[in-house]
């Protein structure tokens, strides 16, 4: 099966940055502070700072993605049950006839937006951790239009909906399970994904039907004590203490007295996606588990001299690994992350400075990843009830 790409929709204004951050910021103002600083190795795609609600943009860049080999893309979907942001590459994709667009499923970014990578609490968009009935319906209700798209993908026939941050929820299992009733009361089944950012996502894998293992945060949770459990418990307790907004001033002043910038190497990481301490973290899931793999990462943009970063993967090496790993979990596509994270680094989009060596990486793995007509593709993920 052909790998997915993580696409990020955060490339054109939107009123809510408008108010935020000032009139026309988007992702694109981040790159180019970063850049024009010298701030680090200088990335930016290689068509320019595109509008990132253009129709002809998706075309192109789902033309560059099936070109590479690329099986389809993971969305970003912005939900926040008041409202929805960034769903312009969504719209396009519901529009797409299946022979012109490209298989695709969307990965809930279930959390608030907030100014905490600028050292600022405050909140700027609220997502409820305790949605009521009617929320979670009016969302089920959309999301059961998306899944019926001949493109969306399936997993043993059913459409496959990821969530990027379960622990969002101060009752996870009432959220899910509430997700559930309603998709059955609307006669659809859905394959539920995780992202196991942090070992104490592993506590929510018997609510969902399967992992996906994104790097490289766990990598950087895994290296220190900020992704164990009793972590997790403490940041708990200290939610039911002071609430979420003081414990998010907490977390910014924590942020604030951190270490200055961290790069990692990019051998440790290869070497660790092999090791018997990740290895452990994949069995202890209990269920079924799938790599979402980085080029690098590399978030200066956002943190500034607060930055992580992962040192880029050679594209030999990085093609290699996506060989090994896309038939890891059948049925479930392999993830890299990302298509177009510009403003962490992780783009596999066609770069302006380091040109399209990932891509040509892809497309000549040691076991050839031809483009697949959409139709072939959405065979090898669907088994028809």
């Amino acid at each position: 099966m052909n790998p997915f790409a993580i696409y990020f929709p955060q490339f054109y204004p939107i009123s809510t940055n408008d108010k935020a951050w000032g009139k026309g910021f988007t992702d694109w103002t981040l790159v180019a502070n970063a850049n024009m600083r010298d701030w680090w190795s200088r990335r930016a795609p290689e068509r320019g700072f595109y509008d990132g609600s253009v129709t002809k943009v998706h075309a192109l860049q789902m033309a560059e993605a099936r070109q590479a080999g690329i099986g389809g893309f993971a969305v970003y979907h912005y939900w926040f049950y008041t409202h929805h942001e960034l769903d312009a590459f969504e719209r396009t994709l519901m529009r797409e006839p299946r022979e012109a667009g490209l298989p695709w499923f969307l990965v809930w970014a279930s959390e608030g937006w907030s100014r905490r990578w600028m050292g600022d609490a405050t909140e700027l968009v609220h997502l409820p951790a305790s949605p009521s009935t009617a929320q979670i319906r009016h969302h089920c209700e959309y999301l059961a239009a998306c899944f019926e798209h001949p493109n969306y993908v399936r997993v043993n026939g059913l459409p496959l909906f990821a969530w990027y941050n379960v622990g969002h929820f101060s009752d996870p299992a009432r959220v899910l399970g509430e997700y559930r009733r309603t998709w059955t009361a609307l006669g659809i089944d859905v394959h539920v994904a995780q992202f196991v950012k942090r070992p104490f996502d592993v506590r929510f894998s018997p609510l969902v039907d399967s992992n996906y293992l994104f790097e490289p945060r766990l990598y950087f949770a895994m290296q220190g004590q900020g992704g164990s459990i009793v972590a997790k418990r403490i940041l708990d307790g200290l939610n039911r203490i002071g609430g979420e907004r003081w414990t998010s001033r907490l977390l910014v002043a924590a942020d604030r007295v951190a270490p200055r910038g961290k790069t990692y190497e990019s051998a440790k990481f290869v070497q660790y996606l092999s090791s018997s301490r990740r290895q452990e973290l994949i069995t202890s899931l209990g269920s079924e588990a799938q790599d979402v793999l980085t080029p690098g990462w590399n978030n200066t943009p956002r943190y500034g001299r607060k930055f992580t970063a992962l040192e880029d993967l050679p594209p030999d090496v990085f093609a290699s690994l996506i060989a090994e790993r896309r038939g890891a979990a059948k049925g479930l596509p392999l993830l890299i992350n990302a298509w177009n994270e510009w403003s962490e680094g992780a783009a596999i989009e066609p770069c302006a400075y380091l040109g399209r060596r990932y891509l040509d990486a892809i497309r000549s793995t040691p076991a050839p990843l031809e483009p697949s007509p959409v139709q072939a593709v959405r065979h090898s993920l669907s088994v028809s009830p």
